[in-house]
């Protein structure tokens, strides 16, 4: 009979088995994938080269709506005329379009397209499907409000663009009177069935310029292939799918025999990722643990912050003083979810003297170095991303430049 402990060491092996199975399966797939790529011509696309983050995607977007055919914003035009039908009521005349736009309170709207006393529309850029921030929209709608722009909202428009279909904005994104108020003035179009719809409708395709032509060439190009569409993934996915039947003995004859066998190994599946997950953050808290103890043997000049829990951040870091204001900015190197990022945020006993703080000299330069390398946050004064290896160099730099 087995004890308690035997069946415990029975079912982690069993667990260690399924993960070194699922990663041997991984390695096969990755081996059809190189495989089909290599019996393909060789593609070039600067775009998919670059792999870009949502701020450059909202970048690339916004390029292409500015785009002039014949002093005519066609491209604006179109997708406007996509996303709301007929229900747009205004003619594009001189719109100011840009990206990464900050707004009220630092926060970031990724494209705004308007023109002063007539419109505004705000597009929120969620390719990755970054995680929303608690009244994310509502909070853009009220900084259109704002003297700077000068909106009511019967004149603001919001076009949330997910990755797919299923992803739609939370109801902590909205206000529920503005979910209601904005109902008619709001559209989800995703980037991978809506976007790409659009950027191969005829109405694109018959647009008489060669500049343009490729660059939406490149774009559709990129969005295919990080959905998996382009021909090479649709080849891949054929044999990937042969490999899996093999591997999991699935009978074409048999459904409720493959659902079953798929949905045991999806959850045995989820069962490791959720221990490597566990093991991750054990290593992540390690790291941090590490740029701690360099920091109390190196800067006895300043009081050291020991795994200090700053927002959803895992941080370590120094606190420095501001003018007279002993410890006022805490100087951080820590994880946001799998990034690590250092930077400035201040001590929230000083939270009266943010403004003064970001409007200083000693912080303020740090917003153009390198042509704006850092960047602010709400959470942060200035912050940038960096890697394990060079991370804690980048942070004692930080912490030396600070140094009277």
């Amino acid at each position: 009979m087995r004890t308690p402990l035997v069946e415990t060491k029975v079912m982690n092996r069993a667990k260690v088995n399924v993960l070194k199975d699922a990663l041997e399966l991984h390695r096969q797939i990755e081996r059809v994938k190189q495989e089909v790529e290599e019996k393909l011509p060789h593609q070039v696309n600067s775009i998919q080269d670059l792999w870009p983050d949502e701020p450059k995607v909202s970048s690339l977007l916004a390029g292409f709506f500015r785009q002039r055919i014949n002093g005519n914003y066609q491209v604006l035009k179109s997708f406007i005329k996509y996303c709301f039908d007929n229900s747009f009521p205004y003619q594009i005349q001189k719109p100011i379009i840009e990206a990464e736009i900050e707004v009220k309170d630092l926060k970031r709207i990724d494209i705004l397209v308007y023109e002063k006393d007539r419109y505004a529309i705000v597009f929120e850029n969620k390719i990755w499907d970054a995680v929303e921030q608690p009244n994310q929209l509502a909070n853009y709608i009220d900084s259109m409000h704002e003297p700077k722009f000068g909106f009511t909202d019967e004149q603001i428009y919001i076009v949330y663009l997910p990755s797919t279909n299923e992803h739609r904005p939370t109801k902590t994104s909205w206000k529920k009177s503005y979910q209601q108020s904005f109902a008619d003035r709001y559209k989800s179009i995703s980037f991978r069935e809506g976007l790409l719809e659009w950027l191969e409708s005829e109405d694109l395709q018959n647009i008489d310029d060669e500049c343009f032509a490729h660059s939406r060439f490149l774009f559709v190009d990129y969005l295919k292939k990080v959905f998996n569409l382009s021909v090479t993934d649709n080849m891949a996915i054929q044999r990937i799918d042969e490999l899996i039947r093999k591997e999991l003995e699935l009978n074409d004859n048999n459904n409720s025999y493959n659902i079953s066998k798929i949905t045991g190994a999806i959850n045995e599946i989820n069962e490791c990722v959720k221990h490597l997950e566990r093991m991750r953050k054990g290593y992540l808290s390690k790291v941090v643990d590490d740029f701690y103890q360099h920091l109390v043997e190196q800067h006895h000049e300043f009081s050291v912050l020991k795994t200090y829990k700053y927002a959803q951040y895992l941080c370590t870091g120094v606190a420095v003083p501001f003018k007279a204001h002993k410890d006022a900015i805490y100087l951080l190197i820590g994880y946001e979810g799998n990034n690590l990022i250092y930077g400035a945020t201040y001590n929230p006993e000083y939270i009266d003297i943010v403004k003064e703080m970001r409007e200083s000299e000693e912080v303020s330069r740090f917003y153009t170095i390198n042509g704006g390398e850092f960047k602010k946050g709400v959470d942060w004064l200035f912050f940038k991303g960096t890697t394990i290896e060079e991370g804690y160099n980048r942070l004692n730099q930080l912490i030396h430049s600070f140094q009277p």
